[in-house]
């Protein structure tokens, strides 16, 4: 079997040797053919894997009785006329709606006597049944620009009229707003809020009366805007150039004594040639 010693040894010896192999130890060289033929003689084994082990194991949950409460016994040696409750007062005046609110102030029943306690009679021109708002459209300073649209959006929510006189547009409302509160403020800044003839303030006084849930009273019986309704003269513009000189707040006069033409100012519209549509104003 390819032996190292076989090779060695005399043919008188083999049989000694093979005497000594049976007896005691004998090295072997295998080559990769003889243990290719002695791996065939093995019996073959086979190996069995395990099956995985589950991921979730219920286990029966073990039934066990009921606890059983005795209330009786919990309540032995109680007092129970702690437990009765005295019957409620009957009301003197019946529960009426308007009085379950306790905050309501009991001015809003009169929204006149709400302007007359609060704010001071000052009456712009024409402003007796309606909204009067001084404001202006230039963007010049941004904080007051925005303080006017807030006050505009503030009387739009509500769907009223509003009778909106621009002070950048016409330098006659400025005058007529410094004459209102002459003596009142240091500055006349817009916006400013007249309602039913009473002078209301600012922007920050204003919005107050918003927040305190005034305003919708105090608009009442006022008429109101017509929804998606546009002025058919000037587009809700409020101002229209001047019907006399076109917007060019220039007249030519000529004289029949002299014969020459005078250049004068025109007197029917304002300093930017614009006159008040005499549709919405």
């Amino acid at each position: 079997m390819g032996c190292v010693s076989s090779n060695l040894l005399n043919h008188e010896d083999e049989l000694g040797q093979l005497t000594t192999s049976a007896l005691g130890h004998h090295i072997v060289s295998l080559t990769s053919t003889t243990y290719g033929l002695l791996n065939t003689l093995d019996p073959p084994t086979t190996t069995t894997t395990p099956p995985p082990p589950s991921r979730f194991s219920i286990k029966p949950l073990r039934s066990e009785p009921p606890e059983i409460i005795n209330s009786w016994e919990l309540m032995e040696g109680l007092d129970t006329e702690s437990f009765r409750f005295s019957p409620l007062p009957v009301p003197s005046k019946p529960f009426h709606k308007e009085n379950s609110n306790p905050n309501r102030n009991p001015a809003l029943k009169n929204p006149v006597s709400t302007l007359s306690d609060r704010f001071e009679k000052i009456c712009p021109p024409n402003g007796e049944k309606k909204v009067v708002i001084y404001t202006t459209t230039l963007r010049g300073v941004r904080r007051t620009f925005e303080a006017c649209n807030a006050v505009r959006a503030a009387f739009d929510a509500f769907g009223v009229q509003i009778c909106e006189r621009d002070v950048s547009m016409d330098s006659g409302f400025k005058e007529e707003l410094r004459e209102l509160l002459k003596g009142k403020e240091s500055t006349v800044v817009p916006p400013r809020v007249f309602v039913k003839g009473f002078y209301i303030g600012g922007a920050e006084e204003m919005l107050k009366v918003v927040e305190e849930g005034l305003l919708g009273e105090v608009l009442q019986g006022l008429p109101r805007k017509v929804v998606g309704g546009v002025c058919e003269g000037c587009g809700d513009m409020r101002f229209l150039p001047c019907f006399r000189c076109n917007g060019s707040c220039k007249m030519v006069l000529h004289k029949q004594k002299q014969g020459n033409a005078v250049v004068v100012k025109c007197s029917d519209c304002n300093e930017n040639g614009l006159v008040l549509c005499p549709l919405c104003s």
